[in-house]
């Protein structure tokens, strides 16, 4: 037959190339598509203390941030999700790295018992560790993020 070369005829040899034109084209599109995410600029709005921030289905807002050489803490009010933990989620970025909270019981500070209340907001001390330089305090829920800035 006049179409065939060898054991692969036209069809086959078109099925081909045109998988590899295929492959090529994918390439092409993944490239163009990572040049335009690597100029891509995500900025995460830092608020200023007393700011509040509607993140998800919670209602958070950042009162203060003291620093001394028993720890941070950072006094916070919160409200929306009843019975939802007060200290998860909270973040402190210092000294180039990000601390969680950490466990304290004493009077007005936050811990693994303190729980939005059914209706109103809790107001109460997230303790983090010693830090020389505290950078920001973050709050993360659903996906979003929001930092404090002193």
């Amino acid at each position: 037959m006049w179409w065939s070369l060898g054991s692969f005829d036209v069809k086959t040899r078109t099925l081909l190339l045109l998988s590899v034109v295929c492959g090529l084209l994918i390439l092409l599109a993944g490239g163009v598509k990572l040049l335009q995410v690597a100029t891509d600029r995500t900025e995460v709005p830092v608020l200023a203390i007393g700011d509040s921030a509607t993140i998800g289905d919670m209602t958070v807002r950042v009162v203060s941030i003291t620093s001394g050489t028993d720890g941070t803490s950072v006094g916070i009010e919160m409200s929306g999700v009843p019975g939802d933990n007060a200290i998860d989620g909270w973040r402190l970025l210092g000294d180039g790295e990000v601390a969680e909270p950490a466990g304290a019981s004493a009077d007005g500070v936050c811990d693994r018992e303190s729980t939005i209340p059914t209706s109103g907001s809790i107001t109460c001390i997230v303790r983090f560790g010693s830090v020389r330089a505290v950078q920001a305090v973050a709050y993360t829920r659903a996906g979003e993020q929001r930092q404090w800035a002193p």
